[in-house]
Protein backbone atom coordinates (compact mmCIF):
# COMPACT_ATOMS: atom_id res chain seq x y z
CA UNK A 1 0.00 0.00 0.00
CA UNK A 2 1.43 3.23 -1.00
CA UNK A 3 0.83 7.02 0.98
CA UNK A 4 -0.10 9.39 -1.62
CA UNK A 5 1.79 12.57 0.54
CA UNK A 6 0.83 14.93 -2.01
CA UNK A 7 -2.79 14.85 -0.72
CA UNK A 8 -1.95 15.21 2.75
CA UNK A 9 -2.23 18.62 4.79
CA UNK A 10 1.52 20.15 4.81
CA UNK A 11 2.77 22.68 7.58
CA UNK A 12 2.88 26.40 5.52
CA UNK A 13 5.36 28.99 7.59
CA UNK A 14 3.29 31.51 8.64
CA UNK A 15 -0.21 29.68 9.12
CA UNK A 16 -1.51 29.08 12.83
CA UNK A 17 -0.97 26.00 14.35
CA UNK A 18 -3.98 23.77 13.55
CA UNK A 19 -4.70 20.47 16.35
CA UNK A 20 -2.34 18.58 18.92
CA UNK A 21 -1.45 20.21 21.98
CA UNK A 22 -1.90 23.65 22.51
CA UNK A 23 1.25 25.33 24.17
CA UNK A 24 2.10 24.41 27.91
CA UNK A 25 -0.43 21.17 28.05
CA UNK A 26 1.75 18.87 29.55
CA UNK A 27 2.06 15.64 27.62
CA UNK A 28 -0.30 13.43 29.48
CA UNK A 29 1.62 9.93 28.17
CA UNK A 30 4.54 11.54 29.72
CA UNK A 31 2.50 11.97 32.77
CA UNK A 32 1.53 8.52 32.91
CA UNK A 33 5.14 6.93 32.02
CA UNK A 34 7.10 9.46 35.03
CA UNK A 35 4.29 7.70 37.40
CA UNK A 36 4.26 4.62 36.41
CA UNK A 37 8.49 4.28 36.91
CA UNK A 38 7.82 5.87 40.40
CA UNK A 39 5.82 3.36 41.26
CA UNK A 40 7.66 0.68 40.24
CA UNK A 41 11.21 2.27 41.86
CA UNK A 42 9.16 2.38 45.14
CA UNK A 43 8.10 -1.51 44.57
CA UNK A 44 11.22 -2.63 44.16
CA UNK A 45 13.52 -0.10 46.48
CA UNK A 46 15.12 -2.33 48.64
CA UNK A 47 15.82 -5.02 45.83
CA UNK A 48 17.20 -2.63 42.96
CA UNK A 49 19.59 -1.00 46.24
CA UNK A 50 20.66 -4.74 46.37
CA UNK A 51 21.68 -5.20 43.04
CA UNK A 52 23.33 -1.77 42.61
CA UNK A 53 25.47 -2.88 45.76
CA UNK A 54 27.39 -5.39 43.37
CA UNK A 55 27.46 -2.79 40.31
CA UNK A 56 30.52 -1.10 39.55
CA UNK A 57 30.71 2.04 40.57
CA UNK A 58 30.61 3.84 36.75
CA UNK A 59 27.66 1.43 35.96
CA UNK A 60 25.86 2.53 39.25
CA UNK A 61 26.40 5.93 38.44
CA UNK A 62 24.74 5.23 34.60
CA UNK A 63 21.98 3.96 36.17
CA UNK A 64 21.40 6.51 38.53
CA UNK A 65 21.73 8.95 35.90
CA UNK A 66 19.39 7.31 33.16
CA UNK A 67 16.75 6.90 36.17
CA UNK A 68 16.52 10.33 37.08
CA UNK A 69 16.15 11.60 33.34
CA UNK A 70 12.82 9.58 33.61
CA UNK A 71 11.45 11.05 37.44
CA UNK A 72 12.64 14.68 37.33
CA UNK A 73 11.59 17.30 35.42
CA UNK A 74 13.82 18.45 32.65
CA UNK A 75 15.81 21.26 33.76
CA UNK A 76 15.15 24.84 32.17
CA UNK A 77 16.75 26.13 29.64
CA UNK A 78 16.15 30.27 29.59
CA UNK A 79 17.84 30.53 26.01
CA UNK A 80 14.53 28.07 24.75
CA UNK A 81 12.55 30.72 26.60
CA UNK A 82 9.96 33.58 24.97
CA UNK A 83 10.14 37.08 25.82
CA UNK A 84 6.93 36.71 27.28
CA UNK A 85 7.74 33.95 29.31
CA UNK A 86 10.61 36.07 30.53
CA UNK A 87 9.14 38.83 31.23
CA UNK A 88 6.47 37.18 33.43
CA UNK A 89 9.84 35.52 35.54
CA UNK A 90 10.92 38.82 36.13
CA UNK A 91 7.66 40.10 37.28
CA UNK A 92 7.45 37.35 39.31
CA UNK A 93 10.65 38.05 40.88
CA UNK A 94 9.82 41.63 41.07
CA UNK A 95 6.89 41.12 43.34
CA UNK A 96 8.28 38.19 45.19
CA UNK A 97 11.12 40.65 46.31
CA UNK A 98 8.62 43.44 47.30
CA UNK A 99 6.68 41.04 49.52
CA UNK A 100 9.76 39.40 50.91
CA UNK A 101 10.69 42.84 52.26
CA UNK A 102 7.21 43.68 53.76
Amino acid sequence: MEINFSIMAKFKPGEPKKGGRTKGTPNRTTDEVRASLLKILDKNLEQLQKDMDGMKPKDRAFLLITIAKHVTPAALNPERLTEDQLKQIILYLKLSEINTQK
